[in-house]
């Protein structure tokens, strides 16, 4: 545990000296801050463009960090030749992998605590307009679920990064970094649209074909559920998120890991560096 650690150590430091990711979360903090400006543009739903750019430039900007990093983990040992010094320490693949996992995970994990907090801020600033107050419902309630659902959609957003991470390190042992990066993102994006694939594994009158409903029930099941780390919509309608239902993204997210750093791991303990 002490190389992991040391490897993780090593992987966040380094992390932090990109400029390039740097320069995304300086835009992403940026565009957060600057979102109360925004809702302006359409009167009347407010609330709604503030939650959907906050949160959406959360998950947005997160994913690009999580994806840009992941990918270039191995990749760049393996290009500065700097592996094999690691490996000819008492460091095994199965450390400095997961080392290098973890150090990821902490890096994009503290990125999305500086947009949660940006978020936070230009919410509380602007949440006295958002006050309803209802003959059932005081303005002191419905504010508070506001606040809860959003640190619940924020928790969520670490979670989805750390998917991506691992669907990224996991590209890594396979790809060169490039193919890597775009497989990461068609499996985002793809992800994003699973709920279709599953009404056209069983809408038997848009596809006829039992083959290609098979497919398309195998994709439904095999690809990652990423559209359920997004509740924006809930925020907006002021639903109360169960904490069954948080409880079961957990569960799943975690498998999603386990999954792909367990892939990760094979490929790359018989992989030549």
């Amino acid at each position: 545990m002490r190389a992991v650690y040391r490897v993780a150590r090593a992987t966040f430091f380094e992390a932090w000296r990109r400029r390039f990711l740097n320069a995304i979360l300086v835009f992403a903090v940026l565009l957060i801050g600057s979102s109360w400006s925004f809702a302006y543009l359409q009167p009347g739903a407010e609330l709604k463009l503030l939650v959907d750019i906050g949160l959406g430039s959360i998950r947005f900007f997160g994913m690009l960090i999580a994806i840009f990093l992941g990918v270039r983990l191995i990749a760049d040992e393996m290009e500065k030749r700097t592996i094999h010094t690691l490996l000819a320490k008492p460091v095994t693949r199965t450390q400095f992998l997961f080392g290098k996992f973890l150090g990821a995970l902490a890096t994009v994990w503290s990125n999305i605590a500086l947009m949660g907090i940006a978020f936070y801020v230009v919410f509380a600033l602007k949440a006295p307009q958002f006050r309803e107050i209802s003959a059932d419902k005081g303005p002191t309630v419905h504010m508070a679920f506001m606040y809860a659902n959003i640190a619940k959609a924020i928790g969520l957003s670490f979670l989805e990064v750390g998917c991506i991470v691992a669907i990224s390190v996991m590209a890594s042992t396979i790809f060169s970094w490039i193919l890597a990066a775009i497989f990461s993102f068609f499996i985002y994006f793809i992800g994003q649209m699973v709920d279709f694939f599953r009404t056209l594994a069983t809408n038997q009158e848009r596809v006829t074909s039992a083959l290609q409903r098979g497919l398309f029930a195998i994709l439904y099941a095999v690809l990652p559920h990423f559209e359920i780390f997004d509740v924006r919509e809930a925020i907006v309608k002021d639903q109360f998120l169960p904490w069954t239902v948080l409880g079961k993204i957990v569960v799943t997210a975690v498998l999603y890991m386990c999954i792909a750093m367990g892939i990760a791991w094979l490929m790359f303990k018989n992989r030549e560096v």
